[in-house]
C-alpha cells in the first residue's frame, strides 16, 4: 500500500523536475505581481486540505487507471507546442494538468472522487486572469459613468479618461479590479468547499464570488470620483484611491462571507475501506513506468530538435536604416515598452515617428511577443479605438489614442516574422515555430509607426520590411 501511494508522489517530483522552467516561471510571477501574492497559500492550503483527511488516505482503494496514459501523453505534446511558442500559461497548466494526471492515473478514480477539491484548488496557483484587465477596466469605466449619470454629475467619458468639471480621473490597470476578483474568486471557492455540501449553494456562492467584486470595484470607483467632485479634488486623489479600494473590498469580502454563513451546511465525507490487491499492485507496476516513459519522451524530443540551435547574435541593421534616423536614442511620446529585445531604435524616420525593437533569436528570455510589452506608454495614453489593416504582407494593427489633455494621435503597429507582418499573439507565435523548424531560430521584429492614414505609410513599412529580416 505504502509503495503505491509512493510512487506517485516519486513520480510528480521528476515532472517538477521536468518542468523546473515552467515551476520557476510560476514563483517569478507571484514574486513580482502584486494581483497573485495569494498564490504563496495555495500549496499550504492544499497541503492541508489533504492532511485534514489523512485517514481516508490510508483506507482508500487504490487501483490505477491506465485509460490516462493517453491523457498524459497528450498533455506533453501541448506542453511541448506551448514551450515551442514561448507561451508561459500553457507550460504552468501543463504543469498542474501532469501533476493532477498523474495521481489520477496512479491512484485511481476512487482518490480522485475523495479529493477532488483539492486537486481543482490547486489550479489556482496558476497565475491567470490578467487578459481580462482591458475588459474589467471597460466595465469599470461604464458601471461609474452609468452611476454617476443616474445621481446627475456631469461626467465625459473618452477612452478611459473620466471628465468631470472639476477633476480628470484615469481608470488605469490597478483600477481594474483583478487583484480582489482573483482573490475573492479563490477564497469564495474554499469557503463553498468547507461550508456547503448542497451543490446549488456552492455554485451560487462562487459566482457570487465573481460578480459581486466587479461590481464592488465599480461602486469603489464611482465612489472615489463622487468623493473628488465633493470635495473639489483635495480627496480621492494620489494614494488616496487606493486606500480608500483596499478597506472598502475588504468590507465587501466580509459582508459576502458574512452573507454565505447563513447558509452553511455541516460537511462530512464518507470514508472507503477496500484494500489493495495483487492485480492493483500489477496495474501500480505498469502505470509508474508508463507515466516514467511518457514523462522523458518529450524532453527527450525537444533537445534533440531545438538544443542544438545556434543562438550566437547577428547585429546587423542596415547601413542607410542606421543612417536615416535623425534621433536614434530619442524617446516618442507614446514610447513603447517591449521587454528585453536585442536592439531597439525610436526617433523620426523620414520625417516618421518611429519604433522598431529587433530580436535575434527566440527563447524563454527574448521573446518578441511577451505579455510584460505594451504597444503605448500606458501611465501617459489610453486606448479609444482599434481595429486591422489587411496589407500585401499580412496583417497590421491600428490604434487610436488619447492622452489627458485630450489630444489625439494614431499607431499602426505590427510583428514581423520571415518578412511576414502579423498582428501579434498566437499568430506571431506559430510563425516562429515555423521559423524555427526553417532555422531562422524564430527572429523577427516589432514596428510601431504613428501617422495619420496607412497609404502615407505604406512605403516606409515596405521599406522596413527587407532591412530588418
Amino acid at each position: 500500500m505504502n509503495s503505491i501511494v509512493l510512487r506517485p508522489v516519486i513520480l510528480c517530483l521528476i515532472c517538477l523536475g521536468i518542468y523546473w522552467d515552467a515551476a520557476t516561471s510560476m514563483v517569478s510571477v507571484w514574486l513580482s505581481s502584486e494581483t497573485y501574492k495569494h498564490c504563496f497559500l495555495i500549496i499550504p492550503i492544499v497541503i492541508y486540505l489533504f492532511w485534514e483527511r489523512k485517514q481516508d488516505l490510508a483506507v482508500l482503494d487504490y487501483k490505477p487507471n491506465l485509460y490516462l496514459l493517453p491523457v498524459l501523453f497528450f498533455i506533453q505534446v501541448i506542453a511541448f507546442i506551448g514551450d515551442s511558442l514561448g507561451v508561459n500559461l500553457i507550460g504552468h497548466l501543463a504543469l498542474y494538468s501532469s501533476i493532477v494526471t498523474i495521481l489520477w492515473l496512479c491512484l485511481g478514480n476512487a482518490f480522485v472522487k475523495a479529493f477532488m477539491f483539492p486537486l481543482f484548488f490547486l489550479g489556482f496557483s496558476v497565475p491567470f486572469g490578467e487578459e481580462l484587465v482591458p475588459m474589467l477596466q471597460d466595465v469599470t469605466a461604464f458601471l461609474t459613468v452609468e452611476l454617476l449619470r443616474i445621481f446627475s454629475i456631469p461626467i465625459y467619458r473618452e477612452g478611459l479618461y473620466l471628465y468631470i468639471p472639476n477633476g480628470t480621473f484615469l481608470v488605469a490597470e490597478a483600477c481594474a479590479g483583478i487583484r480582489f476578483l482573483i482573490a475573492s474568486f479563490a477564497l469564495g471557492t474554499l469557503y463553498a468547499y468547507m461550508n456547503y455540501k448542497t451543490k446549488w449553494k456552492m455554485a451560487a456562492f462562487i459566482v457570487a464570488s465573481l460578480v459581486v467584486p466587479i461590481i464592488a470595484n465599480g461602486l469603489r470607483a464611482f465612489g472615489i470620483v463622487v468623493i473628488g467632485y465633493s470635495t473639489d479634488m483635495e480627496h480621492a486623489t494620489g494614494a488616496d484611491h487606493l486606500v480608500y479600494g483596499w478597506f472598502f473590498f475588504a468590507f465587501v469580502l466580509l459582508i459576502l462571507f458574512w452573507l454565505g454563513h447563513f447558509g452553511a451546511e455541516k460537511v462530512s465525507w464518507n470514508r472507503l475501506s477496500k484494500t489493495a490487491s495483487a492485480q492493483t499492485q500489477s496495474l501500480s507496476n505498469v502505470a509508474t513506468v508508463g507515466t516514467l516513459l511518457l514523462l522523458l519522451a518529450i524532453p527527450s524530443y525537444t533537445y534533440v530538435a531545438f538544443g542544438s540551435q545556434n543562438k550566437a547574435l547577428d547585429l546587423t541593421l542596415s547601413t542607410d536604416l542606421q543612417q536615416s534616423f535623425d534621433a536614434r536614442a530619442s524617446s516618442l511620446e507614446w514610447q513603447p515598452f517591449i521587454n528585453n529585445p536585442h536592439e531597439q531604435w525610436s526617433g523620426t524616420l523620414n520625417q516618421v515617428p518611429t519604433y522598431i525593437a529587433k530580436f535575434h533569436f527566440d527563447d524563454g528570455e527574448y521573446e518578441l511577443v511577451n505579455g510584460l510589452s505594451r504597444t503605448y506608454d500606458i501611465d501617459k495614453w489610453t486606448k479609444k479605438s482599434s481595429g486591422i489593416i489587411a496589407t500585401e504582407k499580412g496583417v497590421v494593427n491600428t490604434t487610436q489614442l488619447v492622452n489627458v489633455k485630450g489630444e489625439n494621435i494614431t499607431l499602426f503597429w505590427w510583428f514581423d516574422v520571415d518578412g511576414e507582418r502579423t498582428p501579434g499573439g498566437l499568430r506571431t507565435k506559430i510563425k516562429q515555430v515555423l521559423s524555427k523548424v526553417k532555422g531562422n531560430k524564430g527572429k523577427g521584429s516589432f514596428i510601431a509607426l504613428e501617422g495619420k492614414d496607412w497609404e502615407s505609410l505604406a512605403p516606409l513599412a515596405n521599406q522596413l520590411n527587407k532591412p530588418l529580416l
